[in-house]
């Protein structure tokens, strides 16, 4: 996928995001990129595997789902919320997707595997010495921000003939949390950083601090990690003797450059 490609599907997702509780059609979403509806059709489908109505589709589902998680919202307020003109309708849909009518949604734990095709192990503890990195910061939504934090990443590396030099680890770190709502979503930043570069690459150095570390295996698309963070730091924290250092970021260690869009094995390190 070429990067202006990259930038339109960004684009469109971002757009989708942003309406997701509204009524919109694909239409919409291509003039607003200013593509034609094939091509918007085609690159959603080559980035994905999906169509951009089957994605929509699920994201309204997958919130959904994580609406269900709240007692407070009942399955026609969430329903309706949702796009769906009747409790039987979404259900319908619902069971679709993930097999299991809404009520029983509500009963499970873990919403990790249930929304994408991923997997997510729980963790062993590990003691981290000082870890040095060469890096780039990108502002704004993550998957907004992060892939073109790795592709500054990777200009450098290429214009510094590194990529043969290296033999290091590739690293991402999420400094903000957007859910929060201390810091602007146009504010939350993004660092990719590398190691072990013998380079001096003109970039920013950023220290990851030393210190015990939970390390989450993770297997699944780059851009589906938000969903590991969001069990992360809401159900496993809750669980007993499961304590988190919201003083240290956590990270991200891949063993080469991620693509957002395939699948990767990736170790989420959660500072304890």
């Amino acid at each position: 996928m070429s990067y202006l490609t990259q930038n339109k599907l960004i684009e469109a997702v971002r757009y989708i995001y942003d309406h997701i509780d509204q009524p919109f059609t694909l239409k919409d979403v291509a003039e607003h990129i200013h593509l034609s509806l094939s091509t918007l059709k085609r690159v959603f489908a080559e980035a994905t595997g999906q169509t951009p109505g089957e994605f929509i589709r699920k994201l309204r589902m997958e919130l959904a789902f994580c609406s269900l998680k709240s007692k407070n919202n009942s399955v026609l307020e969430v329903a309706l919320s949702s796009g769906f003109d009747s409790q039987s309708s979404f259900s319908r849909c619902f069971k679709q997707i993930f097999g299991y009518m809404p009520k029983v949604a509500r009963k499970k734990l873990n919403i990790i595997s249930e929304l994408n095709c991923v997997t997510l192990d729980e963790p062993d503890i590990v003691d981290l010495k000082t870890i040095h990195l060469q890096c780039v910061t990108e502002q704004g939504l993550y998957f907004e921000s992060a892939p073109k934090a790795w592709k500054r990443l990777e200009q450098k590396l290429l214009a510094n003939k590194a990529n043969n030099v290296c033999s290091g680890l590739f690293i991402g770190i999420g400094h903000d949390n957007p859910h929060e709502g201390k810091v602007p979503v146009d504010k939350v930043r993004f660092t990719a950083g590398i190691t072990l570069v013998s380079n001096n690459l003109g970039l920013n150095e950023y220290i990851i601090q030393q210190g015990k570390y939970a390390r989450f295996r993770y297997y699944g698309k780059a851009n589906n990690l938000g969903l590991a963070y969001h069990y992360i730091y809401g159900q496993w924290s809750e669980q007993p003797g499961n304590k988190i250092d919201q003083n240290r970021p956590a990270f991200n260690l891949f063993n080469h450059l991620p693509d957002a869009i395939k699948d990767h094995h990736i170790l989420i390190h959660v500072p304890c």
